[in-house]
């Protein structure tokens, strides 16, 4: 299968990987030959099961790990200049599976001030930015980092990066610790953060997950073998089987529905939005009433 890669004339990718290859200390390959496009804005999720490489080429476009072979630039900055790390620094940020991996000191706020200091910003800006995201993450009342939920302390990760004002955020499987509710809140706070301009790379085993994406990537054995926009999900049912992965949910309920001739939005990417699409189906649907 062939990768369609995503250009927009006149517009500049957030992220552009070419020809690029990774191996682990080991001499064992992650990744091989990945080329990659993901526009200002963007929305695109990464799908795969463990060892396909998702978490080496998310640690790549942050700039934690360097290719061995070939390139990765974010906004025009090559991952691997050392004289731009900083200015890298303030253009992507990236949250880890584990938000206790960030968490350095005791409380949040020195958790915080910490990297903004190594981005050589004054006391007086680092008290501003803090403040203000705290307000808008609504996690003022948070003090003590070790005292926090999981889901707490993701939220405490995300609002780090946030004060560093990246508009490129890459997740690395952010939901994976937390419970439902964390879940939830989580990926409400991801999308709502795409609504906001910026662009996420959101690497996931969660199928369902990936509704919310512009685009999804699915990527095996170190290489991207697929990829296709949201909209073309149910048009791409196979070639999840292929790589053994599941339909989400919700999306098997609407095909299931198609069968009993219940034609409904097929844009749903929550229970909520399925639900609203079945309330308002017309009274009079024929088909409706006889799959009932």
């Amino acid at each position: 299968m062939t990768v369609r890669q995503s250009r927009i004339d006149g517009i500049r990718a957030m992220i552009t990987v070419s020809d690029l290859h990774f191996a682990y200390p080991s001499g064992k390959s992650a990744l091989s030959g990945i080329d990659l496009h993901i526009e200002k804005g963007e929305f695109a999720a990464i799908v795969g099961h463990n060892g396909s490489g998702k978490s080496t080429l998310a640690r790549i476009i942050a700039g934690i790990e360097k290719p061995a072979r070939g390139s990765c630039a974010v906004n025009g900055i090559d991952t691997r200049d050392k004289s731009r790390f900083i200015e890298l620094r303030k253009t992507a940020g990236i949250v880890f599976q584990n938000p206790e991996n960030q968490i350095v000191f005791e409380k949040v706020h020195d958790d915080m001030a910490f990297a903004l200091r190594n981005l050589g910003l004054e006391q007086d800006e680092i008290d501003r930015r803090i403040g203000e995201v705290m307000k808008t993450m609504n996690i003022e009342h948070f003090t003590n980092s070790f005292e926090l939920s999981m889901g707490q302390k993701q939220r405490a990760a995300i609002a780090g990066v946030l004060a560093m004002q990246c508009r490129c955020i890459v997740f690395d499987e952010p939901t994976a610790m937390l419970d439902p509710k964390g879940k939830k809140d989580i990926h409400g706070i991801i999308v709502d953060l795409h609504k906001k301009g910026f662009t996420i790379v959101y690497v996931t085993n969660v199928i369902d997950e990936v509704l919310s994406a512009d685009r999804i990537l699915i990527l095996d054995s170190g290489r991207i073998r697929h990829e296709f926009k949201r909209g073309e999900l149910l048009e791409n049912v196979e070639a999840l089987k292929s790589f053994s992965l599941e339909m989400p949910l919700i999306m098997d309920i609407i095909v299931r529905l198609k069968d009993r001739n219940v034609n409904i939005d097929t844009s749903a990417r929550t229970v909520d939005d399925l639900v609203n699409s079945l309330i308002n189906l017309p009274a009079a649907n024929g088909h409706y009433k006889a799959a009932r």
